[in-house]
């Protein structure tokens, strides 16, 4: 059977407008979604990126207030910017992108849903009055042949029948003819009705695909609207962030990198002119009167280990001259090996001077009269639960000098550990001539 709504030039019209709806309703759902996410992740690295930069200020406060770290404060400055500025972006994709895309989408979709409505309801009218029609001619044209074939029996015969018989046939031929004619007279008002029903189908076409095309062609509209809009924020933002780049650019270029560093070394650099150290000191069993010694040997044991402290401060001395009368200045590596190599050498000698003295110290109890010497004051002791102990303090360098003070040379420095004391090469004092 032949559709009686397939050749019909409105419906394709209204279902390809359909298709076309409903691709660009998919486009509308996927757009609100992106930007809905695209939103989520805006705010979320806006929370995270200002995070940081708080994180980055805190750590700033802490520092020197120089031109490095104050740049690298306008750094946490550019991060609170950018996170102000993403968490701008996601809230107007938020706000004007979504909700709006939402709400055009919901009012869409409210007008569209009576319109297939309307046109279904009114094609199963045409449907119906369609099918009423034909079974109505199906069944007019059995009854035609049936009251022709009457009328073709009332012809042949009539001249052989009785007057009753006639009156008969003719009564039938009525009736026949009468029921022919009301059925015609239906089919005819249903076909007339199908007029109508189909002009009203196809107006109902008519009228939903003009709806449909003019709801596509807001949707256009709005999808329009929406795009300048996102070129507004996105050109809005980056000027934003180009804005907060410009900051740091011109921290940078204030940045003063050799100030700076004069500036570390003037806070981190040693002002002390002295620097006092304690130092055990070696305490022979010969100085502990509470040992029961014999006077005679106490005093050789005394002088033997003068003479060994004696010993040992001339070879440093030795030393120390070989290494100020030829400094190597092969590189700076080696010149501070040198400079390492002469402070040990004159630590050692001060241990051994005032080992020395200490020494001498007991060799004037046994008898001598008392020394005086460079150290007196320098030397203390200390008890601990098991025996006595000698602590001297010497002024030891400090290594850390501001880069602007001048360099001792080697003959300087032994000059200035030893002040007061006799000059290297005349050796240390022999023990017979008592301490020094």
């Amino acid at each position: 059977m032949r559709d009686p709504v397939g050749s019909c030039y409105y419906n394709s019209l209204y279902q390809d407008v359909k298709r076309y709806s409903k691709h660009g309703e998919y486009f509308f759902k996927e757009l609100m979604a992106v930007f809905q996410q695209r939103a989520e992740l805006e705010l979320n690295y806006a929370k995270g990126i200002q995070k940081l930069a708080g994180r980055l200020l805190r750590a700033s406060k802490g520092m020197s207030n120089n031109s490095t770290y104050s740049a690298w404060c306008h750094v946490s400055d550019e991060m609170y910017s950018t996170a102000d500025t993403h968490r701008t972006l996601g809230n107007a994709f938020q706000q004007e992108a979504v909700l709006e895309l939402r709400q055009v989408l919901d009012e869409h979709s409210k007008r569209k849903r009576p319109l297939d409505n309307h046109v279904e309801k009114t094609g199963k009218l045409l449907t119906a009055n369609w099918n009423e029609q034909l079974k109505m001619k199906k069944k007019l044209v059995g009854i035609t042949r049936e009251h022709e074939a009457l009328v073709n029996f009332v012809e042949t015969n009539k001249h052989i029948c009785t007057e009753k018989e006639k009156q008969k046939m003719l009564n039938r031929l009525t009736k026949s003819a009468q029921t022919q004619a009301k059925l015609d007279e239906e089919y005819f008002s249903r076909n007339m009705e199908g007029h109508q029903v189909r002009l009203k189908w196809e107006n109902t076409l008519k009228n939903c695909y003009q709806i449909i095309q003019e709801l596509e062609k807001q949707r256009l509209e709005i999808l329009s609207t929406t795009l300048d809009r996102y070129r507004l924020h996105i050109s809005g933002f980056g000027q934003s962030l180009m804005q907060g780049q410009r900051g740091v650019e011109q921290a940078m270029q204030r940045v003063d990198l050799q100030k700076d560093i004069q500036a570390l070394v003037e806070e981190t650099s040693a002002t002390a002119q002295e620097n006092k150290a304690d130092f055990l000191m070696a305490d022979y069993f010969q100085m502990e009167w509470v040992i029961h010694v014999p006077r005679i040997l106490r005093q050789d044991d005394l002088i033997f280990v003068l003479n060994c402290c004696c010993f040992f401060m001339i070879g440093l001395l030795k030393l120390m001259k070989s290494n100020s009368d030829n400094p190597s200045s092969a590189n700076q590596k080696n010149m501070k090996e040198t400079r390492q190599l002469l402070e040990e050498t004159t630590l050692k000698q001060d241990l051994l001077e005032a080992t020395h003295y200490k020494v001498s110290l007991s060799l004037v109890a046994l008898g001598e009269c008392r020394a005086i010497h460079r150290f007196s004051h320098s030397i203390s002791k200390w008890k601990d639960k098991d025996c006595e102990h000698s602590v001297i303090q010497l002024t030891r360098p400090v290594v850390m000098r501001k880069s602007s003070r001048t360099r001792l040379s080697p003959r300087q420095t032994s000059s200035m550990y030893n002040k007061g004391a006799p000059p290297p090469d005349q050796g240390p004092p022999h023990p017979e001539q008592g301490p020094p």
